[in-house]
């Protein structure tokens, strides 16, 4: 396919759903060929189905990214149904370990470094293993997917939302690690999105409250209600594939070690 991101490989991690899939099918739109990683076969064989069905062409690898061999496995397959990435997606990563909303002293120190693992060392070991092939290049992008709640953090997933925090530092970190190679490293931090698990939420929260207008008065009353912005409304998958598709672009090649905040504004 013809694009922006012609003749790119890009792998774009928890592409089974939500932000990741809609990144996948963003940047196949215009040209990548894109490797869908999940850990569900199931919905990541679908989301690359629907980029092939729309043109472009997909690849998926089936997977943890929670260890070493792990994560070697993952990048094995990459290479093997793609060749080299240009553009490495670090979106996959996971729910506090503690559990729900677990609080301060719920959430174990065991928890915070499940935590960790799962949202940041996941990350750290594709970034290892991809950036090499950039250096030879001379040109990659490093795209890693934060959270709005370090702005705003709560009592509640305290080893989340630090683990979220250590994604924002280690991406300006790495930004300097790599000046003047041509790879640039940045970060996303969404707001609510709606998700299909957090839309089945707000849904059942309207519910409970008793709102029962069609979908547009629910999320209006979900963004006054939950997540006040200046949008007034709730934030779609495809908002952060933009900030992706953005951050991705040969022409963004002087946007580098920022966090772009994609929450509607607070």
């Amino acid at each position: 396919m013809a694009g922006r991101f012609a003749g790119k490989v890009a792998l774009v991690t928890g592409a089974s759903g939500g932000i990741g899939a809609a990144s996948a099918v963003r940047l196949a739109a215009e040209g990548a060929v894109v490797v869908c990683h999940g850990r569900d076969e199931g919905r990541t064989a679908a989301a690359a189905d629907a980029i092939r069905k729309a043109g472009g062409t997909a690849h998926v690898v089936i997977g943890t990214l929670t260890g070493d061999a792990e994560a070697a496995a993952i990048v094995d397959a990459t290479r093997a149904a793609a060749g080299d990435v240009d553009i490495l997606v670090n979106n996959a990563g996971g729910e506090s370990a503690g559990g729900g909303m677990a609080g301060w002293f719920e959430a174990s120190a065991e928890d915070w470094l499940a935590t960790y693992d799962s949202n940041v060392a996941s990350m750290v070991r594709l970034i290892h293993a991809f950036t090499p092939a950039m250096r030879d290049k001379g040109w990659g992008r490093l795209i890693q997917m934060s959270s709005g709640v370090v702005d705003v953090p709560m009592p509640m997933i305290p080893d989340y939302q630090g683990a979220k925090a250590a994604i924002r530092a280690l991406t300006v970190s790495l930004s300097k690690a790599l000046a003047r190679t041509g790879i640039t490293a940045n970060s996303i931090s969404p707001g609510f999105v709606l998700t299909d698990t957090n839309r089945k939420w707000v849904a059942a929260m309207a519910e409970r409250s008793g709102i029962t207008g069609d979908w547009s008065e629910v999320e209006r009353w979900a963004a006054r209600k939950f997540v006040p912005n200046h949008a007034g409304r709730l934030g779609k998958p495809e908002d952060i594939a933009n900030a992706v598709a953005f951050l991705a672009d040969p022409a963004s090649d002087f946007v580098n070690g920022i966090d772009i905040r994609a929450d509607g504004g607070h």
